[in-house]
């Protein structure tokens, strides 16, 4: 009795054991899915086209759910009752808004608990072409259809005509809020001087937690342009702006009008200026982090950048500002020491696709990147395998120092300040920094600045030297706490162009940095910014050492007077 007890409560264990692992086994897997036919080349229309995916699996193993992949990644998921091993079924439209090559596979699965097993189909490819994302229909041009009347533009303002003799860049960033409170638009872009133009800023759908607590209605506006696109996707942002607003010259049907049909206004009148979409920006640049380390998210990101240049052709290239790799960003959850490596792959996938991009269309394409002009951000990417890729590498050689802290300092130093706060914080620590990690100088620019940041109640000067003392709050702004756009500065804080101070602000110049600034004792104001004197500066220090160009943030805040000190710091004669 006591052996058959032991025999039968074995028995029972090893029943037991082979039922668990019947449950941990994985799943059946189904049989596999036939896509249906389909035309595989269609046509934008009014902006869009429904691509109709439908497949069978006509006998074998059911599955309990099939997933639509659109470019690897899943559009659409769906649950299926398995009927033995009769036929199943499925279909979905899918809406697509931009021109390029989609390649779609349907997958049928068997799902229990955490367990899957998948069948797929075989790949199709389908190429949509047209223009417009959204609102072009198939088969308009905009290079021969839209009303270029009166364009080239003249220089506006105080802008004087240059000859770029040294063909070294001089950009600018043009911002897609302009067009409001500023009441800057393209045509008062002055293009003739200008080599590179770069459009700011194009966002990647995915997770924007920085611009959610920054701009709510910016993420309300980006989550409706990525509705129905996958993570990192790139899209327009303000659609009204981009796309919709009417300009003079355009007709109320016009199928793409706003900023994109003025930039190819701009582009067609004045064929030397490049023109780069920057896509990220301080708010924007979370989904970077992600796009950096993970190839599935780079290869949708990389595939939707050159669709998007594709389909709007005034664009040459793309500017990449993510900000940054490594962290120190707007969202300071975000960075790793995998960026910097990241960020050579991100630079090496863009210039394959690049490439490949240029292999159909016969034009030439730019990969640059904005960066940090402070060295210790810069010494995170790794140079010597990044540089290879890229055109140009844009040093944003300003915001050392604002009112976010009470730590004084020239915000665009040019040099070093041997009573400098921070290490690392002028344009030619920068700049050597990336020559000795063996980028060529002629692929490194720096940046001027077309505004001012300052501080209000500085306390704790010292022999009347604002520098010595403790920052307060930030000074009022016209458009944001702690910033002045240079052409109010030059108004009301100079007294002119030529002003040495006014309303109770003196000029003064740091000869060592190469740096301006503006100082009220009385208000104990204080106020650092970019002068024609030291934008020249910038441009001595640009020919001392070979560098590629110059280029500034951003064109709606300067009247002319700091542009035209970018050309004169490089040498250029005045037509």
């Amino acid at each position: 009795m006591q052996t058959q007890f032991i025999t039968a409560r074995r028995l029972g264990w090893l029943c037991a054991a082979l039922y668990a692992a019947q449950l941990q086994a994985a799943p059946a897997l189904p049989a596999k899915p036939v896509l249906g036919w389909q035309e595989t080349n269609l046509t934008l229309q009014n902006g869009s086209v429904n691509v109709p995916i439908q497949w069978n699996m006509w006998w074998g193993t059911n599955g309990n759910q099939w997933q639509l992949l659109q470019n690897g990644v899943v559009v659409h998921s769906a649950s299926l009752s398995p009927n033995g091993q009769n036929a199943q079924s499925g279909n979905k439209t899918v809406s697509v808004t931009a021109a390029g090559s989609y390649e779609y596979v349907v997958a049928l699965c068997n799902v229990v608990g955490s367990e899957r097993s998948c069948t797929q189909s075989d790949k199709r490819l389908i190429t949509v072409t047209g223009s417009g994302d959204p609102g072009t229909p198939g088969g308009f041009d905009p290079w021969t259809q839209l009303n270029f009347a009166g364009w080239p533009k003249p220089l506006l303002q105080q802008n004087k005509p240059y000859q770029n003799t040294s063909n070294k860049m001089v950009g600018g960033y043009f911002v897609e809020w302009g067009i409001y409170g500023r009441n800057f638009h393209a045509y008062d872009i002055p293009a003739k001087n200008l080599t590179h133009l770069f459009y700011g800023f194009i966002p990647v759908c995915g997770a924007n937690d920085a611009l959610k607590r920054d701009n709510p209605q910016g993420y309300s506006a980006l989550q409706a342009q990525c509705n129905g696109k996958p993570d990192y996707s790139v899209v327009v942002h303000d659609k009204w702006a981009a796309l919709d607003k009417g300009y003079a010259n355009d007709k109320w049907d016009q199928p793409i009008k706003g900023l994109f049909a003025e930039m190819y206004r701009l582009k067609k009148t004045n064929p030397h200026l490049k023109i780069l979409p920057s896509v990220g920006g301080w708010t924007l640049s979370d989904p970077l982090y992600k796009v950096g380390t993970d190839a599935k998210a780079r290869a949708v990101f990389v595939a939707s950048v050159t669709d998007f240049i594709k389909t709007y052709d005034f664009f040459d290239g793309v500017d990449i500002d993510w900000e940054f790799p490594g962290g120190g960003g707007a969202n300071d959850t975000l960075g790793s020491p995998q960026d910097g490596d990241g960020f050579v792959l991100l630079m090496k996938d863009l210039r394959t696709a690049l490439n490949a991009l240029s292999a159909k269309t016969g034009r030439t394409y730019q990969l640059t990147a904005a960066m940090s002009g402070g060295v210790e951000k810069l010494s995170r990417v790794n140079w010597e395998a990044a540089h290879p890729y890229m055109d140009y590498i844009n040093l944003m050689t300003y915001d050392y120092y604002g009112a976010w802290n009470g730590t004084l300092g020239h915000m665009a130093g040019t040099y070093p300040n041997s009573n400098s706060p921070i290490s690392g914080f002028s344009a030619e620590e920068a700049v050597k920094h990336l020559l000795a990690r063996q980028v060529p100088a002629n692929k490194v620019t720096i940046g001027a600045a077309m505004y001012g940041r300052g501080w209000k109640t500085v306390s704790g000067v010292k022999n009347g030297n604002p520098f010595t003392g403790t920052g307060g709050e930030g000074i009022a702004g016209s458009w944001e706490k702690g910033i002045e756009d240079y052409k109010k500065i030059e108004s009301q804080l100079l007294g002119g162009p030529n002003g040495s101070g006014a309303n109770g602000y003196t000029l003064y110049w740091d000869e060592q940095a190469k740096a301006s600034y503006v100082w009220n004792p009385a208000t104990t104001s204080l106020v650092s910014f970019d002068t024609p004197r030291s934008v020249k500066a910038k441009g001595e220090l640009i020919r001392q050492y070979g560098l590629g160009g110059i280029f500034a943030w951003e064109l709606d805040a300067d009247n002319g007077q700091i542009l035209n000190a970018m050309h004169q710091g490089l040498g250029h004669p005045q037509q």
